[in-house]
């Protein structure tokens, strides 16, 4: 009887440092996965704001290619 009750807090005892360990492990990881949350959702603003400048450029670069063929056209109008 001695044995089997030492033998259950031996494996009560390794049982507890076990899942002190899974505790401290599951702290770790749930900080690192905040972390790479918060990371994952800057890169999307980001990227939406990218995606709005390109847009604007896009735009920019649109209009000047346009006034560009009025201009050479009036140019060759002019008989230059």
């Amino acid at each position: 009887m001695r044995k089997q009750y030492a033998f259950l807090l031996a494996e009560s005892t390794e049982m507890r440092k076990q899942s002190s360990i899974l505790r401290k492990q599951y702290a770790f990881l749930l900080a690192e996965s905040t972390e790479m949350n918060a990371r994952y959702t800057e890169m999307r603003k980001q990227s939406s704001i990218l995606r709005k400048q390109y847009a604007f450029l896009l735009a920019e670069s649109t209009e000047m290619r346009k006034q560009s063929g009025i201009l050479l056209i009036e140019i060759d109008l002019m008989g230059y």
